[in-house]
């Protein structure tokens, strides 16, 4: 197949076959830092032929060179500023696969005599050897894409001598250009069809029962969370994937329990009423083993980021969202499910639908360790600052983030409850009123027992930004040492927060003109 018609529609049809994204990405980078170099030659060719070689300049190659240099330099525009689909990437390597062989033809048959057959490799055979790597398509459209670029040779050579009214050389010397380029078309395509099947392979892999995941949207210690969809609907979905050995998993045994664990966590979390707790869609457990959860894709920030990217926030902000998350709390503690890993990066502002500011709380029931040599530093340094309290038998059950460790999940405690997440949502809170931790130190035990042992600093006292002075009241009764101290419930925290008497509230106009000056619609989507 060699009309650019067919190979189009070959290109088209194709389109549903997927690879992975970052492979696609890849390609992409790789096809642009080609056409880059491909111009560099193209404009060092025009200059030697200008200034060197003038002798062996003809109006064909120079030409040719010239818009050698405006083709590349295009095309590594476009493939390098932006994401491109598999679609667009192999048209555009196709597409410039037939551009450069044509014009390396087309130079090297005003050049070549003809007079004997040839004994070196011509430009054109190079490019078809190359640009089956840089398709990402499948093994029948690199072929016909090859074979098509293959016949710019004996193309050129007609234009040539049908333009000149030369006589045609002997069949020795054309089989000695034409034959080349054609052998280098089936010569590269076999390599790159097991390179096809190998990421057609891993795109398989990354399907988790009806949903098929897209591209990943972030990575940390503990997996990672992708883009997905779902096979059947068409409904994008989040879904993190979780190795057992993250949440200290060694052995299988060890794994059947964690699974179980998974799956009865999971369950509960799907049980949450509150529209402030991220949707559960789906759960389960990979054939590899990897725990995953398939939840509502949010757009947005969580509020990590958006404190990073725009400073503090104002107390009527604070106040606004967190009542949402107490709402999501008070859900989820009466149903005897502790978070216990309340964070910046697990309350995720959104917008849902025209509502702006639209808190989700994310991650419930995920058990999180930290390794082994903290916990054994981590009782060295708090066996002195708490006298008569045993953490041998607690150790391994120390879970949470340490900047926003309640004291007695520091401690190892078993009776820990609810109030340890209020715990962690005065930190937050305190971390969006001043973009600073409560405290600060170089280490997760150093920070874990400052939480047991220091006394925080108020908010006021560490930004110039004014605060609500019973917002902060309230801040600091949550990060009281004795939970006893604590609001009792997150109802109860959030029947403070209703009644601190601020000069104006957060109102829905207010969160849609601030989406809409930071985080407009397509931005929010990313």
């Amino acid at each position: 197949m060699s009309s650019r018609s067919d190979l189009l529609q070959l290109v088209r049809s194709s389109a549903s076959e997927s690879l992975p994204g970052e492979y696609v990405e890849l390609t992409a980078r790789r096809l642009g830092l080609v056409a880059s170099a491909a111009g560099l030659l193209h404009l060092i060719y025009v200059v030697l032929y200008r200034t060197i070689w003038p002798a062996e300049a003809n109006v064909v190659g120079v030409t040719g060179g010239i818009a050698g240099v405006v083709v590349s330099v295009a095309v590594a525009i476009y493939l390098l500023r932006g994401m491109r689909t598999a679609a667009q990437v192999t048209r555009v390597a196709i597409a410039y696969e037939l551009f450069l062989t044509m014009s390396l033809a087309l130079s090297d048959s005003w050049s070549i005599r003809y007079s004997a057959p040839s004994s070196q490799v011509s430009w054109s055979a190079v490019v078809i050897m190359l640009f089956p790597f840089l398709v990402p398509a499948a093994p029948r459209i690199v072929l016909s894409a090859a074979l098509a670029a293959a016949t710019m040779t004996p193309l050129a050579m007609a234009l040539r001598f049908s333009s000149s009214g030369q006589t045609w050389p002997d069949s020795a010397v054309l089989t000695s250009y034409i034959l080349p380029p054609f052998f280098c078309a089936f010569l590269a395509w076999a390599p790159t069809s097991a390179l096809y099947r190998l990421g057609a392979a891993v795109q398989r892999a990354r399907r988790l029962g009806n949903y098929e995941l897209t591209e990943r949207l972030g990575q940390g210690g503990m997996g990672e969370v992708w883009r997905a969809n779902h096979r059947l609907l068409a409904r994008p979905a989040a879904v993190k994937l979780i190795k057992p050995e993250m949440l200290g998993a060694k052995n299988a045994s060890a794994r059947e329990g964690l699974i179980r664990r998974f799956e009865k966590e999971a369950q509960a979390t799907a049980s949450l009423d509150s529209i402030h707790t991220v949707e559960l869609y789906d759960f389960g457990v990979s054939s590899e083993g990897v725990l995953f959860y398939v939840m509502e894709l949010l757009h947005g920030l969580d509020v990590q980021a958006t404190v990073e990217r725009f400073g503090p926030l104002p107390s009527e902000r604070v106040v606004h969202l967190l009542m949402q998350a107490c709402d999501s709390l008070e859900d989820a503690h009466g149903r005897g499910l502790i978070h216990r890993d309340i964070k910046p990066a697990n309350l995720f502002l959104a917008r849902k639908g025209n509502t702006c500011d639209f808190l989700k709380v994310l991650d419930f029931g995920l058990v999180k360790r930290w390794r082994a040599e903290d916990d054994a530093a981590l009782l060295d340094s708090l066996q002195s600052h708490a006298p008569g309290q045993s953490l041998q038998t607690n150790l391994g059950q120390i879970v949470g983030t340490p900047a926003f460790l309640a004291p007695e999940a520091a401690l190892g405690e078993q009776a820990s409850d609810g109030r340890a997440d209020l715990y962690a949502l005065g930190c937050v809170a305190y971390w969006m009123l001043t973009a600073k931790l409560v405290f600060e130190e170089s280490s997760s035990v150093s920070m874990a027992v400052a939480h047991v042992t220091k006394e925080p600093v108020a908010p006021s006292a560490r930004v110039a930004l004014p605060i609500q002075p019973e917002l902060e009241q309230v801040v600091m009764q949550c990060l009281q040492k004795d939970r006893e101290r604590r609001p009792s419930s997150a109802a109860a925290l959030q029947e403070l927060l209703v009644n601190i008497p601020l000069s104006q509230q957060w109102t829905r106009d207010q969160a849609t003109a601030w989406w809409s000056e930071n985080l407009p619609l397509s931005a929010a989507s990313d």
